[in-house]
């Protein structure tokens, strides 16, 4: 439903003006040539497709463009597979530290760890702490005391005595103490 406007000073007034009324005012706009020359539309038309040949253009640019990105890394490729083979080397040297750590901290000595390393299985440190007490229940270490004979020699033994000469002794020193006179 279509509102129209109306003019509240044409009926206050009660002068017929020559004004025209809104419905009049449509019938005489419709009658004029909305039509568009047809050089101006041609122009138009000309305009339109040259910025489509443009477009197409820049597309195909773009994607000649992805092309030789796509080319360049194939390089970038292999720079990234390299790095990623540096970086599990570095991750199995880390775990190896740990493991030797462990190890290590279980009473193993150098020569037991550098055995007994493949032998611990885990990628965490829980699991590999349970492989250790696992693997120190079944060998355990060597012992990390030293023998303490080779360096200091033996012991001077004392020379045997004689019952006779400890009598001896113990009377003098009673006597000394006044016990006996």
């Amino acid at each position: 439903m279509k509102k129209e406007n109306l003019n509240l000073q044409f009926f206050a007034e009660g002068e017929v003006d020559d004004q025209e009324t809104p419905a009049e005012a449509k019938k005489t706009e419709s009658n004029v040539d909305n039509r568009v020359p047809y050089d101006r539309f041609k122009e138009k038309i000309d305009e339109v497709n040259s910025l489509k040949a443009e477009l197409a253009k820049i597309k195909k640019a773009q994607e000649e463009a992805e092309k030789a990105k796509l080319e360049e890394q194939n390089e970038y490729k292999k720079l990234y597979e390299q790095a990623q083979q540096e970086l599990s080397q570095i991750k199995e040297a880390a775990l190896n530290a740990k493991k030797d750590a462990l190890l290590a901290k279980a009473g193993y000595s150098d020569e037991q760890i550098a055995l007994l390393r493949n032998s611990i299985t885990g990628g965490t440190d829980e699991e590999i702490s349970q492989s250790v007490s696992q693997l120190t229940a079944v060998i355990p270490p060597k012992p990390n005391y030293v023998d303490p004979s080779p360096m200091n020699g033996e012991r001077d033994k004392p020379e045997p005595v004689d019952e006779r000469s400890i009598g001896i002794d113990l009377f003098k020193r009673l006597k000394a103490k006044g016990k006996i006179k």
